[in-house]
């Protein structure tokens, strides 16, 4: 009988546990569905936004019409009676510096944008941009402004009805400028430069799916004595302080999944972060590998001549042996292999080579690296304060279909390879990959100081061939927000999270080798490399009579010296070459741009408490909040002290009814 009782406890116990688990299971379920959808909604809507800036930069040259004082700078301007002190609940995070949320917080305006610049762009009389580029694209944003007012009224009950607070929508644009809404103010003003954040560089993928091999990056860094020269004289950077900059930036830049070695070459060359007795390898640009590169090239310091031809024979070793052991090991169905070689250098080389012969030594490396499998190298060269169009810097990038980049005082260590994120990010401009969204990894929001996720998308002009990359859109959503929908903890939120993205890109990007095969036109060549490094980088063949401007082959032919090759061609030129379609044109009056291009400065000298604290529910900045929060702080503290008082008097109530109980008729009548 006994047995049996247990019996049919231990059934009941297992009938119980197994309810429960289908139950947890259904709640799972039901919880991944809500982010399967919030996340569904953020991709398509980041790419209608993406057809809405592409759309504004088709009109570029007629946005300029109107745009003067128009756009809302981060930390100038004041913004419009419109504008709202939204509380926690609804503005989604509490403003630093301003208060909790419940009583104070700050200002954000939901019917304008907001624009910020970085303040090597921002070199105008109040802070407006003076490049002409800068100026099109905070002209030709200003126009998705309406857009994503209306989106936002459109949305706001869908993500209310989520208990998720509207995603903000922004473009970071190739230039450096980036538009936001709603807007609000930044607390430090000239340093959020989009480029350089998270949620940018996860925009350009180095591997979109499991099928392609990510890029492999091999930069060679020229600390010969010249070096040390001063390159501009108002910031005192040398041409190796700049270097170390762009280095240290396209390092960073780089995906986990890409790989990346750096060399140094002065009197001899070697790898730098790694030991001379390591194999000469490249290494995955994992986040501590990367981070041992950095310090390595922030310890050098200039020696010594610059014996080229050792340091390309070092640099081609390294790419031989690296693409050898890959050979070996023969772990992807998927051959192809994206090589960058990214050369720094001033280009006073004194090797005992003449131009001629270090030309051909790198053209025959490339030429032998080629003929090993299906791999394509690409050259990226850099003449740091070197701007000679005639150099042999000039010469290597035309007789190997490279591209070239003079660096001058005025240059920015940031923008100074946008020629190679350009290049790279071209497959991504295809038909292919269209509809094609990345997703950031956690990262810190600079609004809030809070983590959240942003989704992506990347903006071309496609008015030209191939279409130009021009920036990158986001909208985000807090992981706060997201661990709300999925139920569960913040490490659970994340790992769903990477689970539902992956297999929404698996499903719909498992790219072929044939898609990502980065394979230009002679025009699309020269395109690029106008863009790199200006007119003066464009390589024109001034003896050769060019026919089929779709072939992808070398057009320049080895019968031709180098001089004559790296001849310097006008676009005029290349027009006529039937290349037309791969410039942008400038825009009639682009040296009559606005100068001024902020709709006030009002709050020009204002603290950054002065321009955005205010009352919840108000629209205008108070100077009570710190009253008002130390107010809600007592109240608060009493709150607790009185919960405290009063569980302590129920306690000791309880403990005199049960000590009179026992007294009066438990223990005592016992005995």
């Amino acid at each position: 009988m006994t047995s049996h009782r247990l019996h049919i406890a231990e059934m009941k116990s297992l009938i119980c546990i197994s309810g429960v688990c289908l139950f947890q299971s259904f709640v799972v379920r039901a919880a991944q569905e809500e982010l399967i959808r919030g996340i569904q909604r953020l991709n398509s809507d980041v790419i209608e936004l993406r057809n809405e800036v592409e759309s504004s930069i088709s009109r570029r040259c007629d946005s300029i019409e109107g745009c003067y004082k128009t756009s809302f700078d981060e930390c100038r301007s004041e913004y419009t009676s419109r504008q709202q002190c939204p509380s926690l609940g609804l503005l989604g995070y509490a403003v630093p510096g301003c208060g909790s949320g419940t009583n104070c917080n700050g200002l954000s305006d939901s019917t304008i944008t907001t624009v910020r610049l970085p303040a090597n762009l921002a070199t105008g009389a109040n802070g407006n941009p003076t490049n002409a580029e800068v100026v099109e694209a905070v002209c030709y944003s200003r126009s998705v402004e309406k857009w994503m007012v209306q989106k936002y009224n459109e949305d706001k009950q869908w993500w209310t009805s989520l208990n998720v607070s509207s995603p903000r929508m922004y473009f970071g644009s190739s230039t450096g400028v980036f538009r936001v809404f709603p807007a609000t103010h930044s607390r430090e003003c000239g340093t959020y430069d989009p480029r350089v954040r998270p949620w940018y560089q996860a925009s350009v993928p180095s591997t979109i799916s499991n099928s392609v091999k990510a890029r492999n990056v091999v930069i060679v860094m020229d600390t010969s004595r010249s070096m040390n020269r001063t390159l501009n004289e108002k910031t005192n950077a040398t041409k190796l302080s700049f270097m170390k900059e762009a280095v240290t930036s396209t390092v960073n830049a780089l995906s986990e999944m890409s790989f990346i070695s750096v060399i140094r070459f002065g009197e001899s060359p070697e790898v730098v972060g790694r030991p001379s007795a390591d194999p000469l390898l490249w290494e995955k640009a994992a986040s501590v590998n990367k981070e041992r590169i950095i310090s390595g090239i922030d310890s050098i310091e200039v020696n010594g001549r610059s014996d080229v031809v050792e340091a390309l024979s070092l640099t081609f070793d390294l790419i031989q042996n690296s693409l050898n052991r890959i050979n070996g090991q023969d772990t992807q169905a998927c051959k192809l292999e994206n090589i960058a070689i990214l050369f720094f250098s001033d280009g006073d080389f004194n090797s005992g080579n003449t131009n001629e012969e270090i030309v051909g030594a790198f053209s025959s490396y490339i030429g032998r690296l080629e003929n090993m499998g299906d791999y394509h190298v690409t050259t990226f060269l850099y003449s740091i304060g070197n701007t000679d169009p005639n150099q042999v810097m000039k010469q290597i990038s035309c007789a190997v279909d490279g591209y070239w980049t003079p660096v001058s005082s005025t240059s920015t260590p940031g923008k100074v390879t946008s020629g190679y994120q350009v290049f790279f990010s071209t497959p991504m401009g295809t038909s292919a990959f269209y509809n094609y969204t990345s997703w950031s990894k956690p990262y810190k929001f600079t609004s809030s100081d809070t983590l959240g996720y942003t989704v992506s998308a990347l903006v071309y002009n496609r008015d030209v061939e191939p279409p130009r990359f021009m920036g990158a859109v986001g909208m985000d959503i807090s992981a706060e927000a997201a661990k709300n929908l999925y139920g569960g903890t913040m490490e659970e939120t994340e790992k769903a999270m990477d689970e539902i993205i992956s297999n929404i890109k698996e499903m719909k990007f498992n790219a072929s080798c044939e898609q990502q095969r980065i394979n230009l036109t002679y025009c699309e060549i020269q395109s690029v490399r106008q863009l790199a490094g200006g007119d003066e980088a464009v390589c024109f063949p001034l003896n050769l009579n060019v026919t089929d401007q779709n072939a992808t082959e070398n057009l320049f032919v080895d019968e031709l010296s180098p001089v004559v090759i790296a001849g310097s061609g006008a676009i005029n030129d290349l027009h006529l070459l039937n290349c037309s379609n791969a410039f942008i044109p400038q825009c009639p009056g682009h040296d009559e741009y606005p100068d001024e291009i902020w709709e006030n400065v009002n709050f020009q000298d204002k603290s950054f408490i002065e321009r955005v604290c205010c009352e919840v529910g108000k629209n205008t900045v108070t100077d009570r909040c710190p009253e008002l929060e130390q107010q809600e702080k007592a109240i608060s503290n009493a709150a607790i002290f009185g919960l405290v008082f009063t569980s302590l008097a129920v306690v000791e109530l309880l403990g005199c009814y049960f000590c009179f109980y026992y007294k009066k008729g438990g223990v005592f009548r016992s005995k």
